[in-house]
C-alpha cells in the first residue's frame, strides 16, 4: 500500500457531492435498501479518471494493476452502508481491485490505514517478507502495529495467491530482462523494498 498523495477533486463531483450524500442520506432514512448510483455518468468518469491517475492504474491497497489482475472497482473508504454522508466524499474513494473490495466488503474499523492520509508511510507500518508476505513493522508502535494488522486483515493482503505473485513480480522485477519501469508493475511497495 504504497503512499498517495490525492489530487484536487474533480469538478462535477465538487460542485454535486453535498446534494447527491443529502438525497442518499434521506432515501436510506425512508428504506434501508435504497440502492446507491453515481448519478452522473460524466462525473463517474471523471472521478474514476482522476483515481486512477492517483495510483498509476493501481489498486490502492494492495498494489495490484487495475483491469489487468481484477475489474475496476471504487471502493468506499468508510462504505456508505455505515457512512451514507460520505458516500459521494473525493477523500472517501479509491481506486480498488475487485479482490480487495470483495475482502473488505462493508466491514470498518477506524484503525484502518489509509493511504492518502499526511502520515501514512509504509516502511513506518509494514515490512516485506522474503516469502511474499507483508506483517506490521515491529519498529513501529504496538498501536501502528494493531493498524497495520488491520489493514492487512480486512484487504486480505496476505492470501496466498498475493504471496506467490508477489514473489513471482519480484524475480521478474530483478531480472531485469522486462524493460519495465517499477510503476508498470504490481506490488511496487514489495519491489522497491
Amino acid at each position: 500500500m504504497l503512499k498517495i498523495t490525492r489530487p484536487a477533486c474533480p469538478p462535477l463531483l465538487a460542485t454535486r457531492h453535498a446534494k447527491w450524500a443529502d438525497d442518499f442520506v434521506t432515501a436510506r432514512a425512508a428504506n434501508s435498501n435504497s440502492k446507491f448510483s453515481w448519478r452522473s455518468k460524466k462525473s463517474y468518469q471523471q472521478m474514476r479518471e482522476a483515481l486512477l491517475a492517483m495510483t498509476l492504474n493501481h489498486c490502492a491497497f494492495c498494489d495490484g494493476i487495475i483491469g489487468i489482475e481484477s475489474l475496476e472497482t471504487v471502493e468506499h473508504f468508510q462504505p456508505k452502508k455505515h457512512f451514507p454522508a460520505l458516500a459521494y466524499t473525493w477523500g472517501n474513494l479509491f481506486p480498488c481491485c475487485n479482490r480487495c473490495q470483495e475482502q473488505k466488503g462493508e466491514k470498518y474499523n477506524p484503525a484502518l490505514l489509509k493511504p492518502d492520509d499526511v502520515l501514512y508511510d509504509f516502511e513506518h507500518f509494514f515490512v516485506c517478507n522474503d516469502d511474499g508476505s507483508i506483517e506490521p513493522s515491529a519498529a513501529a508502535t504496538v498501536q501502528d502495529q494493531e493498524r497495520a494488522q488491520v489493514t492487512i486483515d480486512l484487504y486480505g493482503l496476505n492470501l496466498p495467491a498475493r504471496k506467490k505473485q508477489r514473489r513471482t513480480q519480484q524475480k521478474l522485477y530483478r531480472s531485469g530482462a522486462h524493460g519495465l519501469s517499477l510503476d508498470d508493475l504490481p506490488y511496487r511497495f514489495y519491489l522497491a523494498g
